[in-house]
């Protein structure tokens, strides 16, 4: 039951409030409200305002309103001398005993755990932060191919014969007969291998991760090799000379200065577009189209069309029983309930294929027609 104190206590918030709602209705602009709000306060914050504010129903919107309460209240405690806490909660008793009462838990957590503390503390000093800095350049550092340096004396060698078959072309093709004119010109094609091989390089480890243009040079660079071979030493010799040469150091510098030929990125050009749907429609035709099927699904559902058409083949088609039963064997139709089901919907397609000519159905044009006047009668 609620005493005399606490009737008295209740009818005296009810009369002011009473008395700041009349108060707030004579006062014309909203400084003088804001300005009154902050008199009514002790020590008022621009929450305190806020707050104030809305339950007398003069802010409807406090964040749109914030601002010029708080330029307000700052105008207010500033003629008045006080130091402006900003939204920070005034240090009461309550508030006090609240903080001294949690720093003392944490003191109480401290003294009976002490290793606590150190353990964190090493992970947080200038040593470990620059150990995590330097640290993180090693992984992110790219690693040489293995195998480099063997790849390397393999393009080496390889270029050899490359520079033997230039060397003889220049000579014997040519008429380049001056050694020295001919040492100037003969490795022309060998040296921008080696350039295009750098430049592939830099495409691929680059922001875009394609090797540019220098893949086409490169091979350009190839087929001339190959013209000079199959010209100096014919078919027979000339495929050795240009498989040993310039493809097998094209292939051996691609693995050497770590650059793969069939870049691991997503390409999305118009080639690339074609191919892929070219290679689909080869397996879709084969019956190898990711349909979520594995090998021996495939073979059953193949097996139970095949036997359909061969139930329903005239008598003169060759080995027709054999061929049958390999068929049912193979789509396990005896065991299996759904190959079992799946043959019989075949065969009865097959069966009354005849009938589709003779269906009554009803035109789809009527239906467009009529979903149309609809449309044009909105």
């Amino acid at each position: 039951m609620e005493t005399e104190s606490d009737q008295q206590a209740a009818s005296a918030d009810v009369l002011s409030s009473a008395a700041h709602a009349a108060r707030l209705i004579m006062l014309n602009t909203i400084d003088e409200r804001i300005r009154y709000a902050c008199e009514a306060l002790v020590e008022p914050s621009t929450s305190d305002v806020l707050a104030f504010l809305m339950t007398y129903g003069v802010v409807t919107d406090p964040k749109r309103d914030r601002s010029h309460v708080a330029a307000e209240v700052g105008k207010w405690r500033k003629e008045r001398g006080l130091s402006d806490t900003g939204d920070l909660p005034r240090m009461s008793v309550e508030l006090l005993t609240e903080l001294d009462g949690r720093r003392a838990a944490e003191e109480a957590a401290t003294a009976t755990d002490p290793q606590t503390e150190p353990s964190k503390a090493p992970a947080d000093t200038p040593a470990a932060q620059t150990a995590q800095v330097t640290e993180a350049p090693v992984s992110a550092k790219r690693t040489t191919p293995e195998g480099s340096r063997g790849f390397y004396l393999v393009a080496f060698m390889s270029l050899l014969v490359s520079v033997d078959t230039s060397w003889r072309f220049f000579g014997d093709k040519l008429g380049i007969t001056t050694i020295s004119e001919r040492a100037a010109m003969f490795a022309v094609v060998e040296v921008a291998l080696i350039a295009c091989g750098f430049a592939m390089r830099a495409g691929i480890r680059g922001p875009s991760g394609k090797p540019g243009p220098a893949r086409l040079i490169l091979w350009a660079l190839c087929a001339a090799s190959g013209y000079m071979a199959f010209d100096l030493a014919g078919p027979v010799s000339g495929l050795a000379r240009v498989t040993l040469g310039p493809v097998l150091g094209v292939v051996m510098l691609h693995l050497a200065l770590g650059i793969e030929l069939r870049h691991r990125r997503r390409r999305v050009s118009t080639w690339a577009r074609v191919s892929r749907e070219l290679k689909e429609r080869c397996l879709s035709r084969l019956g190898l189209g990711d349909d979520e099927r594995d090998a021996l699904a495939r073979t059953r559902d193949r097996a139970a069309r095949r036997a359909a058409h061969l139930a329903r083949a005239s008598w003169f088609t060759p080995f027709r029983k054999v061929r049958l039963a390999r068929a049912l064997r193979s789509a396990n139709a005896a065991h299996d309930d759904r190959m079992r089901s799946r043959l019989m919907a075949e065969l009865a397609a097959v069966q009354h294929a005849d009938e589709l000519r003779r269906l009554d159905l009803a035109s789809p044009w009527s239906d467009s027609l009529t979903n149309t006047l609809k449309y044009l009668k909105r």
